[in-house]
């Protein structure tokens, strides 16, 4: 029987070199791949659709607020310097004639129902970012963007 000690064969090369070739190969390649750097994610805040409106009289009838056609309960309505939360939309008849009403409320304060008129104009056509929302109230319309 021949020395095997003296002469390589395939499974002594492939086991004595082949194999720690390739073990660094594949370890070398996760360490170059590995990436140390910080990654901040930017929470996206949620704020309130905020319109102007203006105030219009018609002839013998109490003031309206002109509001944007696309009104919805959550937005807010800013006249002069006066903000209010539109909680709700409903109709409503007053001598014999059916006109919408917005319930609104004015900070903490109670709500009061105001009669509008639903009009685009391009005062009133502009977003506004109004006051945030909290992380977890979904169901308001709002507008996305970063923290300020």
């Amino acid at each position: 029987m021949p020395e095997r000690e003296s002469c390589m064969d395939r499974r002594l090369f492939l086991f004595a070199f082949a194999a720690p070739a390739a073990a660094l190969t594949f370890t070398a390649g996760k360490v170059v791949a590995r990436d140390d750097r910080v990654i901040r994610v930017r929470r996206l805040v949620r704020h309130r659709i905020r319109r102007r409106v203006t105030v219009r009289t018609i002839v013998g009838r109490r003031p309206f607020l002109v509001v944007p056609r696309q009104l919805a309960t959550g937005w807010e309505l800013v006249h002069a310097s006066q903000v209010v939360v539109v909680l709700g939309l409903r109709w409503v008849e007053t001598d014999g004639r059916r006109h919408e009403v917005a319930v609104v409320q004015a900070g903490n304060g109670p709500s009061d129902e105001i009669e509008i008129l639903r009009e685009d104009t391009a005062d009133n056509g502009i977003e506004l970012s109004g006051s945030a929302l909290p992380p977890r109230d979904e169901m308001t319309p709002a507008l996305e963007d970063s923290p300020r």
